[in-house]
Order: structure tokens, then sequence, then C-alpha cells
């Protein structure tokens, strides 16, 4: 069977059309072992490892990068916290080699979403350095210890327009001791340079090519950069033609049915607009993986959803782990900052949502009675990673009382923050009116209920798709 597969993959590599400069080749190792069948690609052809882990790939002349589809089970070799899955073109070297070391966790693979750091000064980057960055490492830490390989994956604006924070954060990577990849953002672009790819070089220059994939056990990692930009922080959103080229023979030689994960920064889908409708380049790439188990990972909007917004097709739009733009603790929907967590399992995916400072269980927050203006009378459940699948039930005095109520709002706690923080006078209140920069932003997380005069004690249970339940218990005779 991988023989027939080597034999299709290589008629495949001989029949593209993509417009040739020269010919290079190089070799994939683990240790001296050259490893067969890796995908190796110039972001425009491809080619395969023979059996001794050599390949030759013909390069398109406007080619930057050779990069390797990192395999299930190993990890590309890092230098300064960077993984050295790519080697820039170079016009002085036909020959390139990849060095791969093995992932040691046997029980699976956990994937750890940063959505936005956006720092933006040397401050930022402290905060982050000292706050995100052992939240990662903890994680990470804990799967290592019941060996599950932990990865991480930053969604994009990395930094807020500062390219020199970028060597920061390679530190900041190395100091992790796994893997990171990460996506460009609208905000990791050089401002002052005209055009996608020159803005785009400290990027590439740092963390190196903006689209690529890498496997965890039976699950693809597609990274694409979905802003095209042009200067001064002009940009659309959406995947340009280059790109849906190179994956439209990508997928190719993913087999059919697999669970294909879709990095990139911007949302593919707005669901806020009332008939939104997907850009040409989303439509296209839609297109492109629909014979796959979809799932989009993004960031850019600052809030947390999971949504389903096409059969078996989900997208997690993490919140930003910056929260309020470095402000408050909390994203403008009031989800805490954070992370998202996904661990990959043969019996199925799971996820879930990783707030700085608490343990697994914190899925939830409880608000009492007369926080919330359109429902003065009733206690509030915010549960920040909920998606369709969630159950949220009450017991007052044990007694069943039926799902609560969902509905739309803004967070009344972040409401706080921001009213803190301007009175203190480190906002201003002209900066937290402007846009959707600093406003509240309102989000469908929110569970009502209204308790009897006379309860004394109601218990909530929320329990997520998987069945993993969270619970709280509130005495109405005592404060929250």
């Amino acid at each position: 069977m991988v023989k027939k597969r080597s034999i299709i993959i290589f008629l495949f590599i001989l029949l593209s059309s993509a417009a040739f400069g020269r010919e290079i080749k190089g070799s994939v190792c683990s240790g001296e072992k050259g490893i067969a069948g890796i995908v190796v690609s110039d972001g425009f052809n491809f080619a395969l490892t023979d059996n001794s882990g050599d390949f030759t790939l013909d390069i398109s002349q406007k080619a930057k990068f050779v990069f390797i589809i990192t395999p299930s089970g190993f990890t590309a070799t890092r230098a300064d916290g960077v993984s050295q899955f790519f080697r820039r073109i170079s016009d002085t070297s036909d020959n390139y080699h990849f060095s791969l070391n093995t992932l040691t966790g046997k029980n699976g693979y956990a994937v750890i979403a940063v959505g936005d750091p956006q720092t933006k000064n040397d401050a930022h980057y402290s905060i982050f350095q000292n706050v995100a960055l052992p939240e990662i490492k903890k994680c990470a830490d804990f799967y290592k210890s019941i060996n599950i390989s932990a990865i991480s994956i930053y969604l994009g604006d990395i930094t807020w327009d500062t390219m020199s924070l970028f060597e920061s954060h390679k530190k900041g990577m190395k100091s992790l001791e796994i893997p990171v990849y990460t996506t460009i953002g609208n905000h990791d672009y050089q401002k002052e340079l005209a055009g996608d790819s020159e803005a785009a070089a400290a990027y590439e220059d740092s963390f190196g090519p903006s689209y690529y994939g890498f496997n965890l056990g039976n699950n693809y990692f597609i990274v694409l950069d979905n802003i095209i930009y042009d200067t001064n922080k002009k940009y659309t959103e959406d995947v340009d033609e280059k790109q849906l080229n190179w994956l439209r023979k990508y997928a190719e030689l993913i087999p059919a049915g697999s669970r294909v994960y879709v990095a990139m920064h911007a949302p593919i889908n707005r669901f806020w607009i009332k008939d939104y409708k997907f850009t040409k380049g989303h439509s296209q790439l839609l297109d492109i993986l629909s014979g796959f188990k979809l799932s989009f990972l993004t960031g850019h909007t600052h809030i947390n959803t999971n949504i389903e917004f096409l059969p078996a097709v989900m997208e997690h739009n993490v919140a930003s782990s910056c929260g309020a733009w470095w402000n408050s603790t909390l994203a403008p929907d009031g989800t805490p900052s954070g992370f998202q967590v996904f661990e990959l399992k043969d019996k199925g995916n799971e996820w879930y949502y990783w707030s700085f400072g608490k343990d697994r269980d914190y899925q939830m927050d409880i608000y009492s009675k007369g926080s919330f203006k359109s429902c003065p009378d009733a206690l509030v459940a915010k549960i920040w990673n909920w998606d369709n699948k969630w159950k949220v039930e009450w017991f007052s005095d044990d007694k069943y009382m039926g799902e609560m109520k969902q509905f739309s709002s803004t967070d009344p706690a972040y409401e706080n923050d921001m009213e803190q923080l301007m009175s203190k006078g480190k906002i201003k209140r002209a900066e937290y009116e402007r846009g959707n920069f600093l406003k509240p932003r309102e989000s469908f997380f929110y569970f009502s209920a209204v308790p009897s005069p006379s309860a004394k004690r109601i218990r909530i249970v929320a329990t997520d798709r998987f069945g993993r339940q969270y619970s709280k218990i509130i005495k109405l005779d005592k404060d929250i």
C-alpha cells in the first residue's frame, strides 16, 4: 500500500504544472538514517524523499524557501527557538539538508493554540514572558508527564507593529522546550514597507515561510497567510492565488477523509455579520478541502468562539492571550486571557480553554443577581468556550429546574475593568470609545436562571460536548 501510494505521489509530482527555476537536491534524516516518503516543497512544487531520504526538487523562480511537511512522530531540530523545517533558498547552494528528532510522547499529541500575543513594547513582552509563557510551559509539562507530545502554534499578531520584538519572542519560544509554529498576522507586517512580500520580510527572516504544513498522528495541519498586505496597516483578509495553487497540489497528497486543521490569522467566518458571504479565496479554500474533516484555528478578533459554520466544518476563533491589549486580563467579550488546547486522540479529538492562573476545570464564571440590566433578577453563567453541543442546567435546592436560558450580552466584568482603568487615567475615554478597539464585544455565551425568592442553594452544571461536567454552587444568603 505504501509503495503504491508513493508511485501515485511521484506521478502527481511529475505532472505538476508550476513554473520551474532550477533543480536542487537535499536529504531528510533522523540521526544518520534517511527518512523515506517526506513531502518537500518550495511553496509551488513538490517532491518526495526516496528510500535513502534524498530528494530532488525543481524550484520556482519565485520561491524563497524550501521546506518539509514535518511527519508525524518527528520534530525538526530547533535553532533559537524556531523549528528548522525550512531553509532559505540561496543562489550559491543547490543542496539542502533537514534533520529531525523523534517526539517522545507515546500517548498522542496536544496542540496549544495561542491567540494574539500582540506585544507592542518591552513592557508588553515582559508581561507575556512572566504570565503567558509560564502557563504555556506548565501546560506542555503536564502533557509531557503523561507521555503526550505537546506543540504550540501562535495564531498571528505576535507583535503589534514592532518587528524588533520577534527576537524576544524567539527566546521565549526556546524556553518552552517544545516545537512552536507561527502564523503571520496583520500586525506582523512591517507597516512602512509597501507590498505583501516586502512587508513580510522581517517575519520570514525570523520564523520562515508564511505557509507550510506539519502532521501529528492522523491530523494534517496546514498553516496559511490570509492577510494580503498593502502598506501602512491597509490589508485584505483573504487567501491569495499562490497559496491556493499550492494547496490544491498538497491536498492531493492527503488521504481522503483525514482530519485537516487550517491555522491562519483572520477568521474565515464572520458570524456577527448577517448573511455573510465568504471571500473569493476563502470560498476556494473550502472547496479544495471539502473532502476532509475540517477545522480552522484562527485569532485576530480577540474574542472566543467555537462555531460549526458549515456541516462538519468547525472554526475555533481563539481569544487574545493579551486580553484587552494588555490593559485587562479579560478579552473584550469577557473571555479570560489564555489559550485553546487540542488533545489529538485515536478515538476523536477534544479541546478546552486554559485560562491563565486557573486549573483545568475553570470553564465558567457565575454572576449574581443584578449584574445584567437585561435580566436583573437572574443568576448568570458565563461559559466562554461554549459551543452548540454544550448543555447548561440548574438545580434549586437540589431540585432539577431544566436548562438555563441562553442570551447575548456584553460582559459587565470587562466593562467594570475598563471603567476603573479610565477613572485611574490609564485609558482615555476617547480611546475606549474608538471603533472595536477596547469597546465591549457582545457574545452569546451567557446563560440565565431566575431562582424563586425562597431558594437557598443553586447549583449550575455545564456539560461540554465531550461529557465533561463543570459545576458551581451558589448560596443565595451569601455573596458569590
